[in-house]
This record gives structure tokens, C-alpha cells and sequence, in this order.
């Protein structure tokens, strides 16, 4: 699936809630084909595009309004000035291809949108980027860049109609159960089981994430940041090395967990290779 890097230039405005919605709303803005997946709650999940929240220009950190590691807040946050240069990631099935060609195209002769008052945005670079999983690894530390909100595969597995309980430790299966949803619907349970088995947590692993609380339609909400790494077994049939590239892959391309049309679960990671 191809993942594509905006850099953008957006005239000034300020906000408290999560940038993830401005930027859905400008590429609404842009292209109003692709209202339909961002909006329609009746669109088939899990949707086949993903964005993230605008992303400061030189270390790419996600703008929202946040509390780490602190009982929930309970004011609302100070607004947010917002202008200047971003980069934003976007996600996609192949078969949206023309409707981003189309949005990309509208971008780089710039829209504007109401959000509080009239904001410009108009594109300035576009970069395709190529991060392939390497067909051999020791291990992977797997970055959460902007909140991650963990689907359970449980509920799926166990037929649990309409079960929205939250999920928060880093557990592989919690972590990638939509992507595996997303490439082996007809395999689900075999794959989870797969992939709980293969990936081995670090014993740091609750060292070195955090919940974090983030502001979205008026309502202080909790997520995970940080990072995790895991080992990948040793002496796994191939068969299940190949499912598991496949999920990092499309987690790479398309980001963990729900709410990924809406900025959530952006994902990077580092991989330790094995020497040949």
C-alpha cells in the first residue's frame, strides 16, 4: 500500500482539539470524494486510507493538545497556535490511487477551508516513501508518533457483539489486530496466534511507554506513546516469518489500532538485522 509524505504550508489559526481533524478536514477540503471514508460511519472498517496529525517540521512530532503520564485532566487545554510549515503522512489502498492523485493535485494549488476562521493550505513537497521490512530481522522497536488506541482481537475471536472495552498494554496482538484483520480476514485466529507467539516482548517494555491523554471533541481521551521493542523467535516456520513481515509492513503503510483515518496509531520502526 503506498504511503506518501506531504510538506505543507498552513496559514495561521488556533485550536484545542486534536490537529488529526484539521487535517482530514482539509483533505475533505480538497476533495470532496473522499468525505465519504473519513465520514460516513457506515463506510466498511477498517477504512482503507490513514493520515496523521499535522507533524512539526524537523523531528516530526505530532501537534495536539496532551497530559503524559498524569491523572486525567480535568480543565481543558490552553489553545494552540498553529502556522508555519508541517509534514503530514498519508496511507492508502491502491484503488484510491486516482482520488489522491486528484487531492494531491488540488493541494498543490492550494484550498482553503472555514476552521474558526479562513485557513490556506497549499502543498510544497511530495515524497513517496519506501520502508520495507527486511526480510530478516533479530528484532524491532516499534515508535508510537501519535496516540495508538489498541483494537482487541479477543472480541473478534470470542463473537462479542458491539464490546468497545479499551486495550492498553503493548501486547502484539492488541497492537496489530486490525492489521491483521486487513490481510487475513479469513485467517484471523490463525494469524493472531502467529503473531502472539513470534514476537517477544523486551523486558522493558512497560518502561518505555506511556499512556498519554489526548483532547478530542471536548473530552479528554487516553492513548499509548513511547516505544516497544521485540525479538522475533528464533527457528519460526517460514510460512509465519512471512505473515509477520506482512503485518509490519501494513502497519508501517497504514498505522495500529482504530481511529487511523482520523491521525491515531502513526507508527515508525527500527529494525536489528540479522548478519547474513
Amino acid at each position: 500500500m503506498p504511503l506518501i509524505r506531504l510538506k505543507l504550508s498552513v496559514s495561521p489559526f488556533i485550536t484545542t482539539d486534536f490537529t488529526g481533524k484539521f487535517v482530514k478536514s482539509f483533505f475533505i477540503a480538497a476533495n470532496r470524494e473522499l468525505e465519504e471514508i473519513f465520514e460516513d460511519k457506515k463506510y466498511p472498517s477498517p477504512k482503507p486510507l490513514r493520515i496523521t496529525p499535522l507533524l512539526e517540521e524537523k523531528k516530526e512530532v505530532p501537534i495536539y493538545s496532551k497530559v503524559i503520564n498524569r491523572p486525567k485532566p480535568k480543565d481543558n487545554p490552553s489553545p494552540i497556535s498553529i502556522g508555519g510549515v508541517y509534514y503530514v503522512y498519508l496511507g492508502y489502498e491502491q484503488s484510491l490511487e486516482p482520488k489522491i492523485n486528484l487531492t494531491v493535485a488540488k493541494l498543490l494549488g492550494g484550498v482553503q477551508l472555514e476552521y474558526g476562521n479562513k485557513v490556506n493550505v497549499k502543498l510544497l513537497e511530495y515524497e513517496r516513501i519506501e520502508n520495507d521490512v527486511p526480510k530478516d530481522f533479530n528484532s524491532v522497536k516499534i515508535y508510537f508518533i501519535s496516540p495508538a488506541i489498541f483494537v482487541d482481537p479477543f472480541v473478534k475471536v470470542s463473537q462479542i457483539e458491539k464490546d468497545r472495552v479499551k486495550r492498553f498494554i503493548p501486547f502484539p496482538p492488541l497492537i496489530f489486530s486490525v492489521n491483521v484483520y486487513e490481510l487475513f480476514k479469513d485467517k484471523y485466529k490463525r494469524n493472531i496466534i502467529r503473531l502472539s507467539y513470534s514476537l517477544v516482548e523486551s523486558h522493558t517494555v512497560l518502561n518505555t511507554v506511556s499512556r498519554v491523554w489526548y483532547y478530542y471533541d471536548g473530552k479528554w481521551l487516553p492513548g499509548v506513546i513511547g516505544y516497544v521493542k521485540f525479538f522475533l523467535r528464533k527457528n519460526i516456520h517460514k510460512y509465519t516469518k512471512i505473515a509477520i513481515r506482512k503485518i509490519l509492513q501494513n502497519a508501517i503503510e497504514m498505522g495500529v489500532g482504530s481511529g487511523r483515518a482520523a491521525g491515531f496509531g502513526f507508527v515508525k520502526m527500527k529494525f536489528d538485522e540479522q548478519n547474513p
